[in-house]
């Protein structure tokens, strides 16, 4: 099918790609189309084609499957044989229009707009994938720390407090940051000024046991964060550790 893009997010993944740090694994011809967090209208769909219909509002999936590959019976569409990835190794959505098929595309409600959730199709999904694999982990009782308020943390915890019972605790180094964790809904937040008050506060917080769900993000070359290492279900007998992450490691 044909897409109308309404919007495409930028993603670090595009800077990487423009900056070559992927060089060793993806080597674009030019000219290239970037953008693989992308949603719009459908302008065309095929002749098989019958979960959307021309001027559906949509977000796409930035893993296009074939359906067909023994990968893809199982529902493990992330191993299909014939897969792309807009933006990545075919065209991507930062353009007028984007060829895609029925399985990426997921029809958006209505009064939602692409210009919305265009990034939630990389980011959101991201986030969600994490806090979806411990939810049965985090009922009720438990705590989780959520390490970064940032462009994936923030749609972490929206996660946790949806699909979770958990008392949600967010740390980080921006003040900006943390003040938007409690306006998503976020129970505790504890400023990162340093690893010996992040742990000293969590402890007080959880009362010594917690669940963690760790949402990491790359840091650049000189940058460092603290971060909470737990252990479900025991005292907290964390460490905090600083990690220096450089592009060419």
């Amino acid at each position: 099918m044909i897409v109308d893009i309404g919007a495409a997010g930028l993603c670090r993944t595009d800077l990487h790609i423009i900056e070559g740090q992927w060089s060793g694994i993806q080597n674009p011809q030019l000219p290239y189309t970037l953008g693989h967090e992308n949603a719009g209208w459908v302008r065309e769909v095929g002749s098989a084609v019958s979960n959307v219909s021309p001027g559906d509002a949509v977000i796409m999936h930035p893993l296009t499957s074939c359906g067909l590959c023994p990968a893809c019976r199982i529902g493990e569409d992330s191993h299909c044989e014939n897969a792309t990835f807009p933006g990545v190794n075919v065209d991507g959505g930062m353009a007028q229009q984007l060829l895609t098929n029925a399985r990426a595309v997921v029809k958006l409600g209505p009064g939602l707009e692409p210009r919305n959730v265009a990034a939630l199709a990389d980011a959101g999904l991201t986030a969600y994938h994490a806090v979806r694999k411990a939810a049965s982990a985090l009922y009720p009782g438990t705590h989780t720390v959520v390490v970064g308020a940032g462009g994936l943390g923030h749609i972490g915890i929206q996660s946790l407090l949806a699909i979770t019972s958990a008392e949600v605790t967010v740390v980080d180094q921006s003040e900006a940051a943390l003040e938007l964790a409690i306006e998503l809904g976020a129970h505790h937040t504890v400023h990162a000024t340093s690893d010996e008050f992040v742990q000293r506060r969590v402890l007080d917080i959880t009362s010594g046991s917690t669940r963690s769900l760790r949402l990491r993000r790359r840091e650049r070359c000189g940058t460092s964060r603290a971060e909470v290492v737990a252990y479900a279900g025991i005292a907290l007998r964390d460490r905090i550790r600083r990690h220096r992450q450089c592009a060419d490691n």
